[in-house]
């Protein structure tokens, strides 16, 4: 993938490149930010899904744990970060849900909660190869499933034939952090980050590509054509 001669010269720059990494990955977490700036002007939390705020609270502690088992500082204080946001983020959300919605927004939480206990139970078990594979596992599969939440608005883009709704600097950010990810898993030597932020470019590459596909800026254009 990368020239070992290339990974090499940058071995000295290993921290500095998982800091900048953990930088550009909290900034991704920033662009939640504008998601609870229209709750708040809305009043209400209605027609909006707590999943990314409180299954970041779940994915981010077990990253901190993980991160602690690989002895990773970078890896770990971003984490740290990530949830700070996300346990954040979640109570705006429940303080602008009207309480007769609030329902779903506990059983989510609940739900999160129960799974991320187990999870972190077993990883406290040891550090043995076997558990650190596990945890490796369903860390990237949570991790890409994360990123890959933008996707989920695919079939409204496509219909509409606009990215508007798409959050293009959490994307960029979210890009920029995988690449520099991918160069610290490849430094670190982890199996499980390379894999992770190879399928995680992709899935990027593709949101990206929507941003071309279907320029917002020319959508705005049709519909006032059309008015």
């Amino acid at each position: 993938m990368i020239p070992s001669a290339v990974l090499a010269g940058l071995e000295p720059y290993r921290e500095r490149i998982g800091q900048a990494a953990g930088f550009l990955t909290v900034a991704q977490y920033l662009a939640g930010w504008f998601i609870c700036t229209a709750i708040r002007r809305k009043g209400t939390s209605a027609g909006v899904s707590p999943l990314r705020f409180i299954g970041g609270c779940g994915l981010s502690i077990l990253q901190v744990q993980y991160s602690q088992k690989l002895q990773a500082p970078a890896l770990v204080w971003t984490g740290i970060f990530t949830l700070i946001f996300s346990l954040l983020y979640s109570v705006w959300f429940w303080w602008y849900t009207p309480t007769n919605l609030r329902g779903p927004f506990f059983r989510l939480a609940a739900g999160t909660t129960a799974v991320t206990a187990g999870l972190c139970a077993y990883g406290a078990q040891d550090n043995s190869p076997e558990v650190m594979y596990r945890l490796g596992m369903v860390l990237t599969a949570l991790a890409l499933g994360f990123i890959a939440l933008p996707l989920a608005q695919l079939r409204t883009i496509i219909r509409a034939k606009s990215s508007a709704g798409l959050p293009l600097p959490a994307i960029l950010a979210s890009t920029g952090a995988t690449i520099l990810w991918l160069l610290y898993g490849l430094l670190i030597n982890n199996t499980f980050i390379v894999v992770q932020k190879a399928i995680a470019m992709v899935l990027c590459t593709v949101q990206l590509s929507l941003f071309i596909i279907y320029p917002a800026s020319a959508s705005t254009g049709e519909r006032k054509k059309t008015q």
